[in-house]
């Protein structure tokens, strides 16, 4: 985790929901349809009544995904999101690989310079290594931003959720 403290749960657009696992609870508090844990989840989440899908992705702390399993991870993300579900995304700090994959979700959603974004919106921490970063780049000149006449962005999403 670092020397610093876990992130709490932020919901960083309309129903994306990050954080560090240690405020976890604040997640379910926001009754996520689906959580993705990129380390683990604690057993506890059913005793507290949480009945929504469990999606695992786990990620070497300070690591990255291969490319193509970084695509589906997103994929998956984005067309929850897009469907009005409630998504809760977190690692065990909620900074380096939470911060990394939710910048990939939002360049998906038109966000044009999302570390930045999730720097003001979320957390400076988050997106911990230069491996993230560059990962994060190849994610962007994999995906080009399409015009917004074709796909929905971080606005559309917000006012379509609201």
């Amino acid at each position: 985790m670092g020397d610093y403290e876990p992130q709490h749960a932020v919901e960083i657009v309309k129903g994306f929901i990050l954080c560090g696992i240690v405020n976890l609870e604040e997640i379910l508090y926001l009754k996520p349809d689906a959580l993705f844990p990129l380390e683990r989840l604690p057993a506890w989440v059913w005793r507290d009544g949480y009945r929504g899908e469990v999606v695992y992705y786990p990620i070497d702390d300070y690591g990255i995904l291969p490319d193509d399993v970084l695509d589906l991870l997103v994929d998956a993300i984005v067309t929850r999101l897009k469907a009005g579900k409630r998504v809760g995304l977190f690692c065990v700090g909620g900074h380096g690989r939470t911060g990394y994959v939710a910048a990939c979700v939002l360049h998906m959603l038109g966000q044009k310079r999302p570390i930045a974004f999730l720097h003001d919106k979320y957390s400076e921490k988050a997106v911990e290594t230069v491996e993230q970063e560059n990962a994060i780049k190849r994610f962007q000149e994999r995906h080009p931003v399409v015009p917004k006449s074709r796909k929905s962005t971080v606005k559309e999403i917000t006012q379509k959720n609201s």
